[in-house]
């Protein structure tokens, strides 16, 4: 009968060893520990155990509000940074407004009627000169009218008519009766002065004297004569500067009303646009290269 063995027989030990896992502890709360590095067992390496940080994926910046991506919220003890409203932008509406008239003068047209009142002027001394030659029974000759004597006068009167009309402008008639009195001791005046200075030029000293040439019948006459013209010419250029400063009043009149109509329109296209008066936030401002008209 054969031996049986009864010995155990030897059990060979399991040499597959299970997966080693990576334990990690628990984190503590913030609150109490901060920031917590994560907890490796020794047989695992170092570089298994400590996952690669991703980089968050950038999002795009867009307006539609069904693409609008949530971003991650924050942890709890981190303080979110304080959010800064901008005010609301003041909203500008541009008026172009119209441009403001200019006031006409009466300079030019009044230097040119002192130039054709020169020329009457001129005409009425020469005729005076050859009347007071008749009435003193001298020879009537118009040898004068060549003379210095004689066109000295005349171009007194043009510098002094020309200095009033630059003066007086669009003023009236009364202005040009005073002014006249200015035109007649202006030639009276500088018409002996230049009497004299003729005389002294041709004689050599031997003519008279300043007072001598006042009261001489030429002098007198010029400035008679000056005085009688700058007057009567002068109502001509009153009555056109009258008409000059009517057509500038009608012509501010007529800026004051366009410029309430630019309101007006602007008021109206506003309450249609926001359905009410100008906010706080609106104002009007007019384009540039242009005035207020306030």
């Amino acid at each position: 009968m054969a031996e049986i063995d009864t010995a155990p027989e030897s059990e060979e030990p399991t040499t597959a060893a299970a997966e080693p896992v990576a334990l990690v502890e628990p984190a503590a709360p913030a609150e109490a520990t901060g920031e917590v590095p994560p907890v490796v067992p020794a047989e695992v390496p170092i570089e298994t155990a400590v996952a690669e940080p991703t980089a968050a994926e950038p999002v795009a910046a867009t307006t539609d509000p069904a693409a609008v991506e949530t971003a991650p919220t924050a942890p709890a003890d981190v303080a979110a940074p304080p959010v800064t409203v901008a005010p609301a932008s003041q909203h500008v509406v541009y008026v172009e407004a119209p441009k403001p008239p200019t006031a006409r003068g009466n300079r030019g047209v009044g230097v040119l009627l002192a130039i054709i009142s020169t020329i009457v002027y001129a005409v009425l001394y020469a005729l005076v000169t050859v009347i007071v030659d008749v009435a003193n029974s001298a020879p009537v000759d118009f040898d004068f009218i060549t003379t210095n004597f004689f066109w000295a006068p005349v171009a007194l009167f043009l510098v002094g008519f020309v200095i009033l009309v630059l003066i007086v402008n669009r003023a009236g008639w009364a202005a040009h009766v005073l002014g006249s009195l200015f035109v007649g001791a202006f030639v009276y005046l500088t018409t002996a002065g230049a009497f004299l200075l003729l005389a002294n030029m041709q004689a050599a000293g031997s003519a008279a004297s300043y007072t001598a040439y006042l009261y001489s019948a030429p002098a007198i006459v010029a400035a008679l004569l000056a005085r009688e013209v700058s007057l009567w010419m002068g109502a001509a250029i009153a009555a056109r500067g009258r008409r000059v400063k009517a057509r500038n009043l009608e012509s501010r009149d007529s800026y004051d009303q366009e410029v309430a109509a630019k309101r007006a329109e602007y008021e109206r296209a506003n309450a249609a646009r926001i359905g009410s008066v100008p906010g706080p936030n609106e104002r009007v401002a007019y384009a540039p290269g242009t005035t207020d008209p306030s």
